[in-house]
């Protein structure tokens, strides 16, 4: 894998010209909703991969890297549109360049153009999953069983798991299939050999008494057992006979058929009435069909969902608990068509097996109608076989039985006009025939007797296979899952404990008995957690929405490590470690340091104290950071750069452009004050819609910082601490003194001085302003490791500190 050097996007997404300077590093982009940041995301993972995750799959419905990847002012100009990325190859130890552009997404330039460099990139190329926006990460909490197990195999790349389990059982359920009809044509062969032989069961036995009775009549040898190879006529082929027809076995079979078409009005009546009311309901409701076929799109359109629009078809809803509840429902309704489609095709195979037993009956009749030159009753019998054939192959299928209610209606069996007329001609003009000889009837018994048994031998034999390849397809499929989920089960143990350890580590002194288990069975994943060691239950029975998304960051990370190991070198977080509650944010920056330190993550934040967090735990640096303070759709984002910050600014005096350094100066200090009124604890008078404005929070971050430097000089005094307690007052001291906090506050008095007037200034003017507040700033930050001075603990604050601790004032005072 790789790690990112820099980047230089042009006119790609909502970028028009953007240079970063990652230097392998971790790095925040932070900025508004709307600033850009995302787009930076895409451009990186354009440049790694030629895709964009956000334009194609998951409810993107007609967007497309090639029409959306653009900017919106070179769409018709995708050549304008390219990212060039410079990467290091750890494994390879070398540096390289790729450049991408939109119009050719496949065809990068990379230099140099070796082979093992070509070969690191294609590996990432087939990571897409380096990248995880928030919309993303409750696709693996959230979500149904079998979608998780597709999810989680999909990042693992054991997407082929899951496709080899359903192969084996499709091919399973088919062969279990075949196997019943196998069996179904074994006993009715063996009924029609039992008919003739005139016996009620298939024993040795009786078989052998029928036959050797007619053998003893020809003078012939009688059989002693009945083996396997055994030949009921055996001795007569040696007579040079011709093959007749048993009289007595057709007047048999004739009236076996004749009783059959007869009781056919209540044969299989039970599973008609069945297959009919399952088929009523179905057609009582047409919408059932229509959300059994789109039961799948259903699913992940759950697992989509982000916000009130749906992600199916982009409707707007009044909030996603309505469009969660929509999409429930008809989840339900499918389930419910599934038990419908189910119990349709269960009671199909039941009636296949009655037109099996008529077909069975049929088969010898067209042999009586040959023999007896009956040419029409025997097409009408072919014709009738060739019909219910086709009957068995609709009945066999979920779309065949939904064709099938007039033909149940009227009669499946669908007897053909006039047959019992034909039938009883038929049988007359066999009855008509001359009485056989006891010889001719002994030896037509026997030929006929051994044609009925090669008959069911055959079917013995091609049920024995068909059992087999059904046992073997059942026991490939039982041997594989058996094996999957040993395997899958060590897998997701791995992962689990690391999952449980990264879950505990971002909720330290919380959770800390916290653990989960991850249960794969027949392509799901059931997915419990721990919940203050009361069990075990789903992510969402008892956790809040913020602790759940903080589990799918760490399920993202633990399979992450287990999928990549020491090649994860990069990750690109768009916006997800939001969703990691407030009081956590320096224990997942931490996890981070400690887990991850040779794996690069770009994250993107709309929230500028998280970045700022992210910069007091050291996770990034000043250096290694972004601000986006606003976006337009002719400039791209508008960068605003704490280290240069003051350069720009001096750069818009130098031109006469005090407008512009009054604002930039402004905006500065209003985000500034709001990161050091929440590191700091300040207290500003309270407003519902925390909507504070420069006028209320700078002042009060400079009262408290006042009064914190003012407790930690009583703090070292009371411990002897003569140079802290110096320390201490000195950075008081600068605070009143310098020209910046003057200013600040005669803000409440002074309107002429106020910062709205900022713009009115002539140049002469405002410079001495730039310089108070430059002054100023500086005694909030660390001139050693340029971080902003924050407290700790949150809430009961002990110290005040900079990241590397070289401020360090300790507010504790000594015990009297």
């Amino acid at each position: 894998m790789i790690k990112l050097i820099s980047a230089h996007i042009e006119e790609v997404r909502g970028i028009r010209k953007l240079d970063i300077t990652f230097d392998q590093k971790n790095f925040a982009i932070s900025g508004p909703n709307g600033s850009g940041k995302s787009g930076v995301i895409d451009a990186i993972e354009f440049g790694l991969t030629g895709e964009m995750g956000r334009l194609q799959g998951r409810g993107t419905k007609g967007l497309s890297v090639a029409e959306h990847g653009p900017h919106v002012d070179k769409t018709k100009f995708p050549d304008a549109a390219f990212v060039e990325l410079k990467v290091y190859i750890p494994a390879l130890k070398k540096e390289a360049t790729v450049h991408r552009k939109v119009s050719s997404p496949k065809k990068p330039k990379i230099t140099p153009n070796d082979a093992d460099v070509k070969a690191a990139l294609a590996d990432i190329a087939a990571h897409p999953e380096i990248t995880l926006s928030r919309r993303e990460i409750l696709r693996f909490i959230l979500v149904e069983p079998t979608a998780r197990s597709e999810e989680i195999q999909a990042i693992l790349k054991l997407d082929d798991v899951g496709h080899i389990r359903s192969t084996l059982n499709t091919a399973q359920n088919r062969l279990q299939t075949l196997h019943k009809g196998a069996e179904s044509n074994v006993g009715a062969s063996r009924q029609t050999l039992q008919r003739h032989l005139q016996i009620e069961a298939f024993q040795a036995a009786d078989v052998l008494a029928a036959i050797n009775a007619r053998r003893k009549t020809l003078g012939l040898t009688a059989i002693e057992t009945l083996a396997a190879d055994t030949e009921l006529d055996a001795g007569l082929t040696e007579t040079g006979q011709t093959l007749e027809f048993n009289k007595q076995s057709m007047m048999r079979d004739l009236h076996a058929l004749g009783v059959a078409v007869e009781a056919l009005p209540h044969s299989g009546a039970d599973v008609v009435a069945m297959l009919l009311a399952t088929l009523g309901k179905l057609e009582a409701d047409p919408s059932l069909l229509d959300i059994l076929h789109r039961r799948e799109l259903i699913e992940k359109g759950l697992n989509l969902i982000d916000g009130p629009d749906c992600p199916l078809c982009d409707k707007p809803w009044d909030d996603e608990e309505h469009l969660r509840a929509h999409l429930g429902a008809k989840l339900a309704k499918s389930n419910e068509a599934a038990r419908l489609r189910d119990t349709l095709v269960a009671a199909g195979g039941d009636l296949s097996r009655e037109v099996t037993k008529l077909s069975s009956l049929l088969g010898p009749i067209i042999l009586i109608a040959t023999s007896q030159e009956d040419t029409a009753t025997r097409a009408i019998i072919e014709a009738w076989v060739t019909d219910l054939g086709q009957l068995k192959g609709r009945l066999a299928s979920f779309d065949g039985l939904l064709e099938l209610k007039p033909r149940l209606e009227a009669g499946w069996y669908s007897t053909p006009k006039d047959f019992a007329a034909k039938l009883g001609a038929l049988k007359k003009t066999t009855e008509a025939k001359p009485d056989q000889t006891a010889t001719v009837d002994a030896r037509t018994f026997l030929l006929t007797a051994q044609l009925r048994l090669n008959d069911y031998r055959n079917a013995m034999r091609q049920n024995k296979r068909a059992e087999a390849d059904s046992k073997a397809a059942k026991a490939a499929y039982d041997t594989y899952c058996g094996a999957m989920e040993t395997e899958l089960n060590a897998l997701y143990e791995s992962v689990e404990n690391d999952f449980s350890a990264f879950y505990r580590a971002i909720n330290e002194g919380d959770e800390v008995k916290f653990a989960a288990k991850l249960t794969p069975s027949e392509g799901k994943l059931d997915f419990a957690v721990n919940f203050y060691e009361r069990g075990l239950f789903p992510p969402a029975a008892f956790h809040s929405e913020g602790h759940q998304d903080g589990m799918g960051v760490c399920l993202y990370l633990a399979l992450m490590k287990h999928l990549l190991g020491d090649s994860f070198t990069i990750a690109l977080l768009d916006d997800v470690v939001m969703s990691v509650d407030t009081d956590h944010r320096y224990q997942f920056c931490k996890l981070l340091k400690a887990h991850f330190p040779n794996t690069q993550f770009i994250i993107t934040t709309h929230d500028r104290v998280w970045a700022e967090q992210m910069r007091s735990a050291g996770l990034v640096t000043t250096k290694t950071s972004l601000a986006f303070h606003s976006w337009t759709v002719d400039t791209g984002p508008l960068v605003e750069s704490n280290v240069e910050i003051w350069d720009d600014i001096a750069a818009s005096l130098a031109k006469g452009k005090v407008e512009a350094a009054a604002a930039a100066l402004r905006h500065h200090l209003e985000y500034v004050s709001r990161l050091l009124a929440n590191d700091l604890g300040a207290q500003p008078v309270f407003k519902a819609d925390g909507n504070f404005e420069l006028g209320e929070l700078m002042p009060s971050v400079l009262v408290r910082l006042k009064d914190l430097c003012g407790k930690a000089a009583d703090a070292a005094q009371s411990w002897g601490q003569e140079t802290e307690k110096q320390a201490a007052l000195e950075r008081k001291s600068a605070l009143s003194s310098c020209n910046g906090a003057v200013s600040v506050e005669q803000w409440a008095v002074n309107k002429a001085v106020h910062y709205n007037a900022w713009a009115n200034f002539g140049r002469k003017d405002f410079e001495p302003v730039v310089a108070a507040f430059r002054e100023l700033l500086d005694c909030f930050r660390c001139g050693a490791c340029d971080t902003w001075l924050h407290v700790t603990p949150r809430g009961s604050p002990e110290t005040v500190r900079c990241s590397c601790n070289e401020v360090s004032l300790n507010l504790k005072r000594k015990a009297k």
